[in-house]
């Protein structure tokens, strides 16, 4: 019972926050544009202060554990390859496996694991996943961009995406975070209080407007690549990680951060990356739509099962 309870604490929130989300916008308060305006702003200043505050408490000592970050690195690397190898052979259409490729490996991670990470860790567990996340992300959007561009004819510009890496608001607000505590830099209480306070809406907020703008249009056409997505993003990453990182003997807040990355459903931002970059931006939202739905079972499913193990 105490596993079943621990599960439904972590996807309740996404279950409540969203559906407000849906009501606001089925009420006419918010429009889907202003939803985006507004999750705009969470992404390049909420969620931001949240990693650095997170960071910046932290034992770096205990934080950042670069064999583990490496391990995920690489990972997420692999599963990205062979998901795109596996989508070119089986889809026809470029603009599809760009798309369905993006869907399968990239999680949203930084809004779910945040959730994720509050609900079954420590301060320091949410401080060493919101580490990750500072690496994870950026990783998450160049291999987005090469993606993109190799498959529509363009050329890849380094210089364009390191600049845009070291413009992330996440790695900057990771990388500050990282200085301060390495350094000692005091944050005044008269401004890290009110700054704290911005960031502890982040995650609530953040849910809310993307049930505000979720849509599922019509999804028939894509019926058969939206079964493969949800399978692959919810069901397939996640087992085989989760297996593959037990018996690496990881347990604990690493589990826990393994599970947000690989259990998490799309992210949202794929849905206008596939529109702007030559994708199919309607299968890309179809996506993002749908794992985030069904990932209320899954990961609930997940996280009974390993607490159930004794492994979270």
């Amino acid at each position: 019972m105490e596993s079943f309870f621990l599960a439904a604490s972590v996807v309740v929130p996404f279950v409540v926050y969203m559906a407000v989300g849906g009501l606001i916008r089925k009420l006419g308060i918010l429009a889907k544009d202003q939803f985006k305006a507004l999750n705009t702003m969470i992404f390049r200043i909420f969620i931001p202060l949240t990693l650095f505050f997170n960071v910046y408490d932290a034992d770096l000592g205990e934080t950042v554990k670069p064999v583990f970050f490496i391990y995920v690195s690489v990972s997420v690397v692999i599963l990205f390859t062979i998901t795109f190898l596996l989508c070119r052979k089986f889809v026809k259409e470029m603009p599809d496996v760009t798309a369905l490729t993006q869907g399968i490996y990239r999680s949203n991670f930084v809004l779910f694991g945040n959730t994720i990470g509050e609900s079954l860790c420590g301060p320091a567990g949410v401080a060493f996943v919101s580490a990750l996340a500072s690496l994870i992300v950026p990783l998450f959007n160049v291999l987005a961009v090469l993606l993109f561009e190799t498959n529509r004819g363009g050329k890849v510009k380094v210089s364009g995406v390191l600049l845009n890496i070291a413009k992330n608001p996440l790695v900057e607000a990771g990388v500050l975070g990282i200085i301060f505590a390495f350094f000692h830099i005091p944050v005044p209480i008269l401004l890290a209080k009110p700054l704290m306070n911005l960031g502890n809406i982040a995650t609530p907020l953040a849910l809310v407007s993307l049930g505000g703008m979720l849509s599922f249009g019509s999804m028939l056409n894509h019926a058969k690549m939206l079964v493969a997505a949800n399978t692959g993003r919810l069901v397939i990453y996640p087992l085989i990680m989760l297996g593959i990182s037990i018996l690496f003997g990881y347990r604990g807040d690493a589990l826990v951060a393994i599970l947000a990355v690989f259990a998490s459903p799309t992210a949202v931002a794929s849905a206008p990356m596939a529109q702007s970059m030559g994708g199919n931006g309607e299968l890309a939202g179809e996506i993002v739509a749908t794992t985030s739905v069904c990932c209320v079972l899954t990961i609930f499913l997940m996280v009974f099962t390993l607490s159930s193990m004794g492994l979270i």
